[in-house]
């Protein structure tokens, strides 16, 4: 149950109140952003809340038990200081949303109203819209490991090991032609296998991407080059002269693990799990 001062009680009770809504936008990197809907920028809670920031939260609908509380919060793209750039980045995803109704004249005087977590992100041409969901969001995620035949770790990482950062499974390049969206050439290395870079990762360390990532689709030889196609495009232009860091791929397996990697040890799959096949299989009367 909310509690108000009496102060702001007796601000509702007089009819004529000076309220407007406030609402908050907590990263995980740490940016925090303020806006309100009133005319004028407020600050208090040692936060800049700007006006005119073209952001309009929706209606939230709230539910009882386990349900979670809905809503939506649109705006215009810049205007808002919600850049097209880091919504593809993910700097958004799980932010923590704050709703407050707040005494214009007199900040102190507010009271919270909502909090939750921005969900899904979509974008016009120059607008976005974002889901926004109650703290009962969290109960529907997955928590744990989840069992299969392949490997659940991230090549490289802590649960793999295996070090990466130097060749044969890492190497510089700077691309030569520009052959799609999100197809490149590059001076032709030396790899043990055609493939070897599938499902891999490109890291930008040179030209407007630089600190990117993107996920390799395929990599192949092409005569006087090789070339790699990503699973999705780029932010920014990519340029010829661009310089990358290209990164093996592994496909999971326990065959790649051993002969590619040679790591077998730290494998984190369970391949000898049964499948489905034996799950429906029926009883075998064999003597």
């Amino acid at each position: 149950m909310r509690v108000l001062s009496q102060e702001l009680q007796d601000n509702l009770d007089s009819g004529v109140t000076t309220l407007c809504w406030c609402w908050k936008i907590i990263r995980k990197d740490g940016v925090i952003l303020g806006f309100t809907e009133h005319d004028s920028d407020l600050y208090f809670d040692n936060l800049l809340w700007s006006a005119g920031a073209g952001l309009t939260p929706g209606m939230i609908e709230s539910a009882i038990g386990f349900a979670t509380d809905t809503g939506l919060a649109s705006g215009a793209l810049q205007q808002s200081g919600i850049s097209e750039t880091d919504i593809k980045l993910g700097k958004y995803e799980q932010a923590a949303i704050e709703i407050w109704r707040v005494d214009w004249r007199n900040p102190e005087l507010r009271i919270g109203m909502w909090s939750g977590e921005i969900g899904e992100i979509s974008q016009g041409k120059n607008s976005f819209a974002a889901e926004i969901a109650g703290p009962a969001r969290k109960l529907n995620r997955g928590f744990g490991r989840v069992f299969s035949k392949r490997c659940d770790a991230e090549l490289g990482d802590t649960r793999c090991t295996k070090d990466v950062s130097a060749s044969p499974f890492s190497s510089d390049a700077n691309i030569v032609n520009l052959l799609g969206e999100a197809m490149y050439s590059i001076a032709p290395i030396n790899t043990p296998d055609d493939d070897w870079y599938s499902d891999g990762i490109v890291r930008w360390t040179g030209g407007e991407n630089t600190g990117q990532t993107q996920r390799i689709a395929r990599y192949f030889h092409n005569g006087a080059s090789d070339v790699f196609l990503l699973t999705e495009t780029p932010l920014n232009p990519v340029i010829i002269g661009d310089a990358v860091t290209l990164t093996a791929g592994c496909n999971k397996s326990i065959e790649h693990c051993q002969t590619k990697f040679n790591n077998i040890l730290s494998f984190r799959g369970c391949p000898f799990m049964p499948g489905n096949d034996s799950i429906i299989a029926g009883a075998n009367n064999t003597p």
